[in-house]
């Protein structure tokens, strides 16, 4: 026989409200991070080295895993849904002057269920197939395949080779042209890589994932729903206005 839900007071809701919202907001910078420096290594190509790479893979995976995490349902889990449920039984019980809006909170309760919402649903999908078995591919696929996908095609065209310079392969000929020259062909290489991207960004696995804004608008969807609880209680709320 499953044991009732005990009733959550104010002190234990606050607390789990304010570390709930602060992993989201770090989900928003680690995601920021990420975008940041993927649009570096886009711009300076293989110049970086391979822990530059590394750093910005692991910034992604941070950012999803405590997305996920935030709108996962497991009932163990400190996530969203979580969260208003406990503010529908108890909120009641605190003695709080302010009232909740319950209109309000069947939406914001929509909107976090994977059922109701196709874009928790891609997440989940990402976090279930990609991030969380190490058995999968990773997504998003190394920076470096598509760099060297774009210059390996480059290469082939113009009857080209490969070189190792400083470290980083590179191709001798575009070495010994004008800045001038060098900047316009690592912009025509930088369009391509980009492309790539956009081409594989939001499919894996025979599902779809959410794209970056998609990842943005979950992330500030959930800090706004946990600001709109937070005010209730007089706590102070999260700004992500400046990230």
């Amino acid at each position: 026989m499953q044991e009732p839900n005990r009733p959550v007071t104010k002190k234990q809701f606050e607390a789990k409200i304010s570390e709930l919202g602060y992993s989201l907001y770090q989900s928003h910078i680690h995601l920021k991070i990420h975008e940041w420096m993927t649009n570096e290594l886009n711009k300076h190509l293989n110049e970086y080295p391979h822990y530059f790479r590394e750093s910005c893979h692991a910034h992604y995976e941070t950012g999803v895993l405590r997305l996920t995490r935030a709108y996962d349902h497991d009932k163990k889990t400190l996530g969203l849904l979580k969260i208003l449920n406990i503010i529908e039984s108890d909120y009641k019980n605190w003695g709080c002057t302010e009232t909740i809006d319950h209109k309000i909170l069947e939406e914001d309760k929509k909107y976090v269920n994977k059922e109701s919402n196709p874009l928790v649903k891609k997440l989940i999908h990402l976090r279930d197939k990609a991030i969380a078995h190490s058995e999968h591919k990773q997504f998003p696929s190394p920076m470096g395949d598509y760099i060297g996908e774009v210059y390996q095609n480059y290469a082939q065209k113009h009857g080209l080779e490969w070189i190792l310079k400083e470290g980083r392969l590179t191709i001798e000929e575009i070495e010994k042209k004008p800045n001038t020259e060098i900047k316009i062909i690592s912009h025509e290489m930088t369009m391509e890589v980009f492309q790539l991207m956009d081409d594989n960004e939001n499919k894996i696995l025979g599902g779809d994932i959410p794209i970056f804004s998609e990842f943005y608008e979950l992330t500030t969807k959930g800090i706004e729903i946990c600001n709109r609880y937070m005010k209730k209680l007089s706590i102070d709320t999260i700004d992500i206005s400046e990230n």
